[in-house]
């Protein structure tokens, strides 16, 4: 084994700068914050996708049309940033009364064109409706040069989305889930169409307990056996990732300690390994060298085994605020991920999130517990 000496020793040559890039956010209005007609505004804006689409806008400021309505029913949930936001359905189901394959899609074209080979960052934050009684996994954006549009349901589930987030259950109500990922562009992206591409026979759903609230309205009129999962959409991104140029010269005495060090047999998928020895200074997301020790580590099994795919996490303690560390942890996340990426690994096999201090798996009265809640984390979700 080396020692902690030598670790840094061999990794003091390592050099981390990061390119300086305007990141400017190809997708127009983001946060929802202008008002929004999904009927007539195809190609200057957010719209539907399908013509039976009825997608639903929200904003509670005093200044807008559609201010306080919302609150009149269950699940009065607060946006993720500002006033505005959206909501679509993404899975209901009743065989009952015939009803299946129930979507809702949303779509809007770019700022610009994404540029051939670039690398994107999409980011998007999601959170379940209260009347709600199942979460689902998969959620999709599908990227296409020209404006589509569809007469007939159905007609998505034929699409294959270039984005995919299927690796969590989105079943929180209480706050919001930020998805991010990066996306190796192809150069014909122009429009981009958000929603849940999968029929029911192969959506990943679980059924959760629905609030009640008797004082306020229920917003449709569900069957007793429906199953309905109804999603509030925000803060939609794709921008250009400015990803730190990492030069690092692994001595070859290291090689037989990262091989082998992950046991693919022995690891189930969606189960959580911690990275350890990924070292951060207090309030930074830059890697100290100590860290490429263990992201060595998982690049090695990633190589080693080219059809997994992977989602890493990143949580923190609870010294500060809950949205502060939100931001925090997914810098953090994403310096491993930019690290990943930089030796050679495509976008496409990681996805990643923050989880701030919502995930604790030990205390935080005591700076030892808090040591161990400031990690990151992987899990396979494909093999």
């Amino acid at each position: 084994m080396l020692t902690l000496n030598k670790q840094y020793y061999l990794f003091a040559i390592c050099i981390l700068y990061f390119v300086n890039v305007s990141a400017q956010n190809l997708v127009p209005n983001p946060s929802f914050e202008e008002s929004v007609n999904f009927d007539t505004s195809k190609f200057s804006g957010w719209h539907e996708a399908q013509k039976t689409d009825t997608p639903d806008y929200f904003n509670l400021s005093y200044d807008k049309p559609c201010n306080n309505i919302f609150d009149k029913f269950i699940g009065g949930v607060k946006p993720h940033t500002g006033n505005g936001f959206a909501g679509i359905f993404c899975y209901r189901v009743y065989p009952n009364n015939g009803t299946r394959n129930i979507r809702e899609f949303i779509e809007t074209p770019l700022i610009s064109k994404l540029e051939k080979d670039s690398l994107y960052k999409i980011q998007i934050s999601l959170s379940l409706d209260e009347e709600s009684n199942v979460a689902i996994k998969n959620f999709g954006i599908f990227f296409s040069s020209s404006l589509l549009q569809f007469n007939k349901d159905f007609k998505l589930f034929a699409y294959k989305p270039q984005v995919g987030f299927n690796s969590t259950f989105l079943d929180s109500t209480k706050n919001w889930i930020t998805l991010y990922t990066l996306y190796k562009a192809q150069g014909f992206e122009n429009y981009m169409i958000i929603g849940n591409f999968k029929p029911d026979r192969e959506t990943i759903s679980k059924k959760i307990i629905a609030f009640k609230e008797k004082k306020k309205k229920k917003k449709w009129d569900l069957a007793s056996n429906e199953l309905a999962s109804y999603y509030y959409v925000d803060d939609v991104i794709v921008e250009k990732n400015p990803i730190p140029k990492i030069l690092a010269k692994i001595d070859p005495a290291i090689k037989e300690e990262i091989k082998d060090t992950f046991n693919i047999n022995e690891i189930k998928l969606d189960t959580a390994i911690i990275l350890k020895n990924i070292v951060f200074d207090f309030d930074k997301a830059d890697l100290l060298p100590l860290s490429f020790i263990e992201i060595n580590k998982l690049h090695y099994l990633m190589v080693s085994h080219p059809t997994i795919r992977i989602k890493l996490e990143g949580h923190t303690d609870n010294i500060g605020s809950y949205d502060y560390n939100l931001q925090l942890s997914q810098r953090r996340v994403e310096a491993v991920v930019n690290y990943l990426i930089e030796k050679g690994i495509t976008p496409d096999r990681i996805e990643f999130a923050g989880y701030s201090y919502s995930l604790p798996i030990a205390t935080n009265d005591t700076e030892e517990g808090r040591q161990i809640n400031r990690r990151v984390v992987f899990r396979i979700i494909e093999k």
